[in-house]
């Protein structure tokens, strides 16, 4: 099925444990490689951002589960704009990696509230919220 394979991201979420993690760290990984050039990594997360909002609201259209475990195309999301255009040195992109699975995992403030947006918006926008505060906390580093 389409939209569990894009929703678990190609079966990463169902590691028993800390599938969010794994799947942030796959993509820290995998984006290390693609190189730092505005339109590649512009398609790259725009095509990722509209199937994750597509597809987390098919998902909440059809069962009652708000925002399981399993669906973490929201922190490949969110990891990925933390990422955006940031230089490739490992020590950034750990320490991107950590802020980013901070924020998500404690989600202060606006991010918290930010999860409770229906249609499937809430399980986007929070890992999107935690991107966006870690790229200007990063760009602001470099």
């Amino acid at each position: 099925n389409l939209s569990l394979i894009i929703l678990k991201y190609f079966y990463l979420g169902d590691f028993k444990y800390a599938p969010g993690t794994i799947a942030s760290f796959f993509i820290a990984v995998i984006w290390f490689f693609i190189p730092n050039i505005f339109f590649v990594q512009l398609l790259i997360l725009v095509f990722h951002i509209f199937f994750g909002f597509y597809f987390c609201y098919k998902f909440i259209s059809n069962t009652n589960e708000t925002d399981p475990g399993y669906i973490v195309i929201d922190e490949v999301v969110g990891m990925m704009i933390a990422l955006f255009l940031i230089p490739k040195s490992i020590p950034i992109y750990v320490a991107s990696f950590i802020l980013f699975r901070f924020l998500d995992i404690l989600k202060p403030s606006f991010i918290h509230r930010s999860q409770d947006y229906g249609y499937g918006l809430g399980i986007m926008l929070d890992d999107i919220i935690a991107g966006i505060i870690v790229l200007i906390v990063i760009q602001g580093y470099c």
